[in-house]
């Protein structure tokens, strides 16, 4: 009885540290960091910011906000299976207050993280976040729903 207890609970806690999704940050010289977000196997998913562009006029989403800002990553799944971008969670922030995270399918295609990316593909997404001021950087914030841990990843964007 004590063995089959024993195997029980080393074969929960094996399926549970397989399973594990988490999120870390690796350094970059670019825009900084890049975030690579894990699964079952290491390094499935990096986004790497190319570019930030700020758009100086105030935007109005539940509240005005006196800029945005137009932030191009790349996606890129390294990992053995295909990955569905929305089970990542992103929350921005601005000098400690939340602002907005918005996508619009019009002529600057801010698509945002939608759809899958196969194994081996990269793809360029673009996010708008609306802006308190431009002068403080711009923390997202970003999570993935699938985590067992439950782990988030702050990443600082320089605006200028």
């Amino acid at each position: 009885m004590k063995r089959i207890k024993l195997i029980s609970i080393f074969t929960i806690l094996f399926v549970v540290l397989m399973c594990k999704t988490s999120l870390c940050i690796d350094k970059d010289d670019g825009y900084g960091k890049d975030v690579w977000i894990n699964n079952i196997s290491d390094n499935d998913l990096k986004i790497r910011v190319i570019d930030v562009n700020i758009i100086e006029e105030k935007i109005n989403i539940d509240n005005t906000y006196n800029a945005s800002a137009i932030i191009t990553m790349n996606v890129a799944n390294n990992g053995r299976c295909d990955i569905e971008l929305s089970n990542i969670d992103i929350y921005p922030y601005q000098g400690g207050k939340p602002t907005k995270y918005f996508v619009s399918t019009s002529k600057d295609n801010i698509s945002g993280f939608i759809g899958n990316i196969k194994t081996g593909d990269s793809k360029n997404i673009k996010i708008g976040v609306a802006l308190h001021n431009t002068n403080e950087n711009i923390k997202l914030e970003m999570s993935n729903i699938e985590d067992v841990a439950n782990e988030t990843v702050i990443k600082s964007i320089k605006v200028k």
